[in-house]
C-alpha cells in the first residue's frame, strides 16, 4: 500500500515533466530573437526534461507500474501574467524559476520516499533528476538580472 503512494508520486513527476515540455518550447521560442543564448539553454533543458521523464518511466516499470494519464501539477502561467507591458522574458523567467524549484522539491521528496521504502535505485534516479533541476535553477537565478535589464532597456527604447 505504501509503494502505491510512491507510484502515484512518480506518476505525478512523469506528468509534470511532460507538461513542462511545451511550456519550455514556448519560452525558447520567445527568447530566440533577443536572448539566443537563453533560448539555447532552455532547449538543452528540454532535452534534460525528456530524459527525466524517461528515467521516471523506468522507475515506474521497476515498480510494475506505468505513467498514468493525469494532468500535470504544473501548468503554464496564465496569459494574464503578460499584462500591458512587453515583459514576456521576465514573466517567463518567473515561471521557469518557480517550475524548477517545484521540481527540486518533487524530486527531493521522491528520493526520500524511495530511500525510506528501500528503493535505492529509484532514489538515485530522483537525486540525478534533482541535480539537473538544481543546476537549471542556478542558471535561471544568474540570468534574472540580465533578463530584467534587457527587458527594461528594450521597453525604454520603445518609448
Amino acid at each position: 500500500m505504501v509503494k502505491a503512494q510512491l507510484i502515484s508520486w512518480l506518476q505525478d513527476a512523469f506528468a509534470m515533466e511532460h507538461g513542462l515540455i511545451p511550456v519550455l518550447q514556448k519560452h525558447a521560442e520567445d527568447a530566440e530573437r533577443e536572448l539566443p543564448e537563453a533560448a539555447a539553454r532552455i532547449r538543452q533543458h528540454i532535452t534534460e526534461t525528456r530524459r527525466h521523464a524517461e528515467r521516471v518511466d523506468e522507475c515506474l516499470r521497476v515498480l510494475g507500474a506505468s505513467p498514468a494519464a493525469v494532468p500535470s501539477p504544473l501548468a503554464p502561467p496564465p496569459a494574464s501574467l503578460h499584462g500591458r507591458f512587453d515583459d514576456v522574458p521576465v514573466k517567463n523567467a518567473w515561471a521557469d524559476a518557480s517550475a524548477e524549484h517545484f521540481e527540486i522539491a518533487c524530486y527531493r521528496a521522491l528520493a526520500l520516499a524511495a530511500t525510506e521504502l528501500g528503493e535505492a535505485g529509484i532514489a538515485r534516479v530522483c537525486v540525478e533528476n534533482m541535480r539537473d533541476e538544481e543546476q537549471m535553477a542556478r542558471w535561471l537565478d544568474a540570468q534574472l538580472p540580465l533578463v530584467v535589464s534587457h527587458t527594461l532597456k528594450a521597453h525604454a527604447l520603445r518609448r
